[in-house]
């Protein structure tokens, strides 16, 4: 782990590896301007991808206060700025106003999108695993979008962070819960790979200051006061992997992701 090199908040990698950037800290709103300062700036409409799998609080949940300073960071520089997320366990408005979004949504004029009840564009891939087509929501289409997870473990994937967090993009199927489960039985890693490949993040941002323990559900926290940002999604969840305890190339779909392309295992760690 190094520290910050001169030119690295221009956006420059070091030595060709994909960075990293470890915040460490427990106020939000000053780690998200840390850690954005070192990448560019888009040139688009920006969606911001919480991980609200239900409505339970945060460590299950990502916290509001995380999302809102990531807003809020681009909306000073007159970025159009959404929120979306297609919640497995709850239903998503239900989800946004219980745990603060609707709030958020209010006090800065920012659109919630419930990815659950968009419309979808049909595509294909050949290199898909098991997703050999994909429904993608509409709102995400052409947008600068950034994977907002918290750090946290799970019962089935080891760990669930930025590529685990785009399940919520995936169209749900008819059930109250599990909207998501048909995943689970073609193969849950495999699809995390496949969806990544159809809506790949731009930016992921992993909220460690508490991480969840004991699995996806009810999760246990655990203060870490750290925050993750890289624009790589691999490195970012491997990096994020670590700091849960695990090894990251014996977490299946970490390491198909880095098969497929998605990302690299060799990164540049910078502590701030």
């Amino acid at each position: 782990m190094t520290k910050p090199k001169e030119g690295l908040k221009k956006g420059l990698k070091l030595g060709g590896k994909s960075r990293v950037i470890v915040v460490k800290g427990k106020n939000p709103l000053k780690m998200v301007e840390e850690g954005l300062s070192y990448f560019s700036c888009p040139s688009k409409e920006i969606v911001l991808k919480p991980n609200l799998i239900n409505h339970q609080p945060p460590p299950t949940t990502t916290p509001v206060k995380t999302v809102e300073a990531v807003a809020k960071y681009f909306l000073e520089s007159n970025f159009e700025v959404s929120i979306a997320e297609g919640s497995g366990w709850s239903d998503t408005p239900y989800a946004f106003k219980k745990l603060g979004y609707q709030g958020l949504a209010e006090r800065h004029g920012v659109k919630l999108i419930d990815l659950n009840r968009d419309t979808y564009i049909k595509k294909k891939n050949e290199a898909s695993i098991v997703l050999k087509e994909f429904w993608i929501p509409s709102s995400l289409k052409n947008k600068y979008l950034i994977s907002i997870p918290v750090l946290k473990e799970h019962s089935i994937t080891t760990v669930t962070l930025s590529m685990k967090n785009m399940l919520g993009a995936a169209p749900p199927n008819k059930n109250i819960v599990a909207r998501k489960g048909d995943l689970h039985r073609i193969g849950i890693n495999e699809s995390i790979v496949d969806i990544n490949l159809y809506l790949k993040p731009n930016l992921a941002i992993i909220d460690g200051i508490e991480a969840g323990l004991g699995g996806e559900l009810n999760s246990k926290p655990k203060k870490t006061n750290v925050m993750i940002f890289s624009d790589d999604l691999v490195a970012a969840d491997s990096a994020g992997a670590k700091f849960l305890g695990y090894d990251p190339m014996k977490i299946r779909h970490i390491r198909l992701a880095m098969e497929k392309g998605l990302g690299s295992l060799k990164y540049e760690e910078v502590e701030v």
